[in-house]
């Protein structure tokens, strides 16, 4: 276990619980985030300096950070709500992300507010080229902004049909060589269309995967989400995922979680998101079969975030299995 190099690739709270249980373990954990982000502190950013989206950098420095250091993780956490400043909705992490990026540049800038974070390991932007994430719907109408493809009201039945990249986005070399370099190469969880495939459309990153000899693994989410993948199966994530190419013809593992949160939260997800629990029947299984070398179900649900009515896979139950892989 000890040295064993765990990639992650993604965004969202997925990337972050992904790398929260990691963090600790005697392994080398590179997070590779995407950067495509449009919305909130990042979106006006992104808009007023040309700055590279700092949100799922953000998040991932701090999984990944000292825990003997609160008082450093608390304010680069913190974020201003002080309604008509022009700091409301700001998050500190992002604006010294911004300042690190101005002084050093993206990946050097990110390296250093690391160190200063104490991280153990490394977070890489998948690109530095600013670039959105444009979706055509199943009306032909066609959406671009990570913003305005994720949080379309629940109203909005229309499906995702394609997305891609506008313009084109590179891989960091920086990124290339810790996906060639590891052993372990984790996609997911995550939000299909807006957090997971953007990253398959970096030209490079097909390349850099099947130039890898890491085993790939896939952690699929536990449940649906209207805007993006109303009605999906276990199947229907690892279908997609596929067609857009990882550098593989299959996986080498799909994790899935089978425990069902208790009916009251399942309600309220229901009724304010339509979100349900992603179809993992018999039938299901056989699909998901043909496509992985590996399927691992069972418990991975985080229990502890039913106090605040989440849905959340357990860090912890995530980690273990990695570092198994």
């Amino acid at each position: 276990m000890i040295g064993k190099r765990i990639v992650t690739i993604g965004g969202g709270t997925g990337g972050f619980t992904v790398n929260r249980g990691l963090h600790g373990y005697p392994v080398h954990q590179t997070a590779i985030c995407t950067v495509f982000d449009s919305g909130g502190s990042t979106g006006k950013l992104r808009d007023e300096f040309g700055a590279l989206p700092q949100g799922d950098i953000r998040r991932c420095l701090l999984a990944m950070a000292d825990d003997s250091n609160d008082t450093l993780r608390t304010v680069f956490n913190h974020r201003f709500a002080k309604n008509g400043s022009s700091l409301s909705d700001h998050s500190l992490g992002n604006l010294l992300l911004l300042a690190a990026e101005q002084n050093w540049g993206p990946i050097e800038g990110t390296r250093r507010i690391g160190r200063a974070l104490g991280v153990q390991g490394e977070v890489l932007p998948i690109s530095i080229n600013s670039a959105h994430v444009c979706a055509e719907l199943s009306d032909g109408e066609v959406v671009c902004g990570e913003g305005f493809i994720d949080t379309r009201s629940v109203e909005d039945a229309r499906t995702v049909g394609r997305v891609w990249l506008e313009p084109q986005a590179f891989i960091t070399r920086e990124a290339a060589e810790a996906i060639i370099a590891a052993d372990v190469i984790v996609l997911g969880p995550g939000d299909l269309y807006t957090s997971i495939v953007p990253n398959l459309l970096v030209s490079g990153i097909q390349k850099a995967i099947a130039e890898s000899k890491a085993r790939l693994v896939y952690v699929c989410n536990i449940m649906t989400k209207s805007s993006e993948t109303r009605d999906f199966t276990v199947a229907d994530f690892v279908d997609t995922l596929l067609a857009y190419g990882v550098g593989r013809e299959q996986f080498d593992s799909v994790i899935v979680n089978t425990v069902l949160p208790p009916n009251d939260v399942l309600a309220t997800y229901a009724a304010i998101d339509r979100s349900f629990p992603v179809d993992f029947s018999a039938p299901v299984r056989e699909r998901v079969a043909e496509k992985t070398k590996r399927i691992v179900y069972g418990d991975f649900f985080n229990e502890a975030g039913l106090e605040q009515g989440l849905i959340r896979h357990d860090s912890h139950k995530l980690a273990y299995q990695l570092i198994q892989e």
